[in-house]
């Protein structure tokens, strides 16, 4: 089933009523364009998927550990898109807890229909004002089928289960007459009966109720592929090598740009104009050189064979050959100074850049009548054979694809890096895990942080205004490494993160990320809610670590200000900054759901540790040895003076003695995130 799906980009489960598998979903403040995208996807039995829905955003970036099934989910929309009907899956390929005659099943949600998408996919599927369609793919024991979601009148579906037409007939009649509100027409023939109930269900869609009707028009199985000429999905995996991409073909991604990209009908035209001139020019040789030779010689047959019978005669012709010049295929090479290869000698890095290139290229210069249609650009780790500056440029030129309301562009990737996950657009991260289960096949999860979910979450404790104007310095570039981990501890700052980080490199046996645990800051008290919601909703258990600040009203109280304060205006500092930390430690216990306390300290929960006024402070007083080889590596003019989170690191890294037991306690909370 060669390119499947290139219409079905405007297509979503649309309002027919109830439906246990609806999911509503609230973008963020990032609008999408005006052209149709994929909503969700339901993916069933599929290889390691069991059951799984996916919400898919403008950039969907799948992360998670090995085998965890993110390249698994890709690969069944290329199977729904571009599977060959009757091959390409087996046995292999179901859940292996199913039982291999579980059906393979998967269903694409599409939204933003157009009026010319409803028009082609028709009434029953999509009515006036669907917004909405979904379509289903389906595979057991090697039977392949194809099935959208349609609305229909319950009643009269008993009706159209009637094999004969005169029982339909009579059934119709019999509805007609209990129910006479419906106002039904009368029908004298069963052929009049199915066209009257389709009419009547176009006329009344507020009455329909969903259901899955067998469909092959959609994908071209059975006559004109309807779906064909709005959507692409183009797969890129991890093992494609560039010169397979590099033949000329509708499965290739040279197929792909040069059927939206290059303007052949000035070529076509000139080539048939070529037929006909080679056709004239044709005629008139063989008028000069060959007509009259066969003229003599039929006359010549015709007298032989009047030798035998009488009234025929012989007539001879020239048939010249139709001509039907096709435009040249296009091959592709490497020049390289004087050099000319092919595209399978070049390294795997340029190969990979020249995919970038060609799938950039697909998705910028599109033919002028493609306007409203869509490309899903699909790619297993687009990080691989980059170099840093190269992905992050890749990764800032999908964004801006997918971003530009023109492109019609729509991303989704499986990776590894945190060069593609940019933490301000946490929505659109999808993180996989399998749970495994002892004696059972691992199930596979799939969760995502949604800017509506964080924001209930947050409610209370963090305004939303508060929220989108914090949402570049909150989410740190650190917390895009953090998604990738197994346990995080979340800190206030810089050199909170480098002082644990480093002391856990001696309190043994391994340092935290040998466990999986990533240490990530939030830049200060207040910020550490909505890192901790995001991670919270992708399924990722973090420890926060915050200091308690009982002495910062004496701090603040001591300061010298200029001018100086009054000893009035000293104690109202002080109680002010006392009042305010103590309210914004009752607020994050709050919020924990533990019971409110001013100067919290030590372990409050498995996942809440308040430090006694600061890390500093805690320091001087427990570690003495640490702030000794602080000062050593600053004389040796190894570290920087005053805070410094690479200097602080270093002198945990170096300090004589052990960490005192607040820091000791911290990093055992830590890895029991992970145990």
């Amino acid at each position: 089933m060669a390119a499947m799906v290139r219409r079905l980009v405007s297509l979503g489960t649309r309002d027919w009523g109830p439906s246990p598998h609806k999911v509503s979903y609230v973008h963020s403040h990032r609008q999408w364009g005006v052209h149709v995208h994929i909503r969700t996807v339901r993916i069933q039995n599929f290889r390691c998927l069991e059951d799984v829905e996916v919400i898919f955003s403008e950039v969907t970036s799948f992360i998670g550990p090995n085998g965890a099934g993110k390249s698994t989910v890709l690969r069944s929309l290329d199977w729904f898109f571009n599977g060959d009907k009757g091959s390409g899956l087996t046995v292999e390929d179901v859940f292996a807890g199913a039982g291999p005659s579980a059906p393979i099943s998967v269903s694409v949600t599409f939204d933003r229909l157009t009026d010319s998408d409803r028009q082609a996919l028709g009434v029953k599927y999509a009515p006036a004002g669907a917004a909405t369609f979904t379509a289903t793919r389906t595979w057991a024991a090697g039977e392949d089928k194809t099935s959208g979601v349609g609305g229909v009148f319950p009643p009269f579906e008993a009706i159209r289960l009637e094999t004969s037409k005169t029982e339909r007939r009579k059934a119709y009649a019999a509805l007609a007459e209990s129910q006479p509100d419906l106002e039904l027409p009368p029908c004298r023939t069963g052929d009049e009966v199915d066209i009257a109930m389709l009419e009547w269900e176009t006329n009344h869609p507020a009455q329909l109720t969903a259901s899955d009707l067998p469909s092959n028009h959609f994908f071209g199985f059975n006559g004109k592929n309807v779906l064909s000429g709005i959507f692409d999905f183009v797969f890129v995996s991890a093992d494609l090598r560039a010169g397979e991409q590099s033949i000329e073909g509708r499965k290739t991604v040279l197929g792909r740009i040069l059927e939206r990209t290059l303007q052949r009908q000035a070529l076509d035209d000139a080539y048939e104009a070529l037929a006909e001139e080679f056709g004239q020019r044709q005629e008139s040789i063989n008028a000069d050189h060959l007509d009259e030779q066969l003229l003599d010689l039929g006359s010549a047959l015709s007298a032989e064979v009047g030798a035998f019978t009488a009234g025929k005669t012989v007539r001879l012709t020239g048939l010249a050959p139709e001509l039907k010049p096709t435009s040249p295929a296009i091959r592709m090479a490497i020049v390289d100074a004087l050099s000319e290869t092919s595209i399978e000698r070049q390294g795997h890095g340029f190969q990979r850049a020249l995919l970038i290139g060609a799938l950039k290229l697909l998705a910028e210069r599109r033919e002028g009548d493609n306007t409203g249609s869509i490309i899903t650009l699909a790619i297993e780790e687009p990080e691989l054979f980059q170099h840093p500056t190269q992905a992050r440029v890749f990764a800032n030129v999908l964004r801006s694809l997918a971003s530009d309301e023109q492109a019609g562009i729509q991303v989704a990737y499986a990776t590894h890096s945190p060069y593609f996950i940019n933490a301000s657009y946490f929505d659109q991260v999808r993180r996989v895990t399998r749970q495994s289960t002892s004696g059972a096949v691992g199930r596979v999860v799939i969760k995502g942080a949604s800017l509506a979910d964080v924001k209930a979450d947050l409610a209370g404790y963090v305004s939303t205004d508060a929220l989108m104007a914090r949402w570049d310095q909150v989410c740190t570039a650190n917390l895009a490494e953090a998604f990738f981990s197994d346990a995080v501890v979340l800190v206030e700052g810089s050199t909170d993160r480098a002082i644990i980080d480093g002391a856990a490199r001696r309190i043994g046996p391994v340092p935290l990320e040998h466990h999986g645990i990533a240490v990530a800051e939030a830049n200060s008290k207040s910020n550490l809610f909505v890192p901790h919601a995001i991670l919270k909703r992708l399924g990722i258990p973090s420890l926060v670590v915050f200091d308690n600040d009982l002495k910062s009203g004496a701090r603040a109280g001591a300061k010298n200000y200029d001018p100086p304060k009054s000893p009035e205006e000293r104690a109202k500092i002080e109680a002010n900054e006392t009042k305010q930390q103590a309210a914004t430690n009752g607020k994050l216990l709050s919020y924990f759901g533990l019971a409110h306390q001013d100067f919290p300290t030590g372990k409050i929960a498995d996942d809440l540790f308040a430090v006694d006024d600061n890390l500093e402070d805690v320091l001087n007083r427990e570690w003495p040895d640490w702030e000794a080889a602080r000062a050593k590596i600053v004389a040796a003019g190894r570290g920087a003076p005053k805070k410094n989170a690479a200097t602080y690191h270093l002198a945990a890294a170096e300090s004589i003695s052990m960490p005192g037991p607040s820091v000791e306690a911290i990093v055992l909370l830590a890895r029991r995130l992970v145990s």
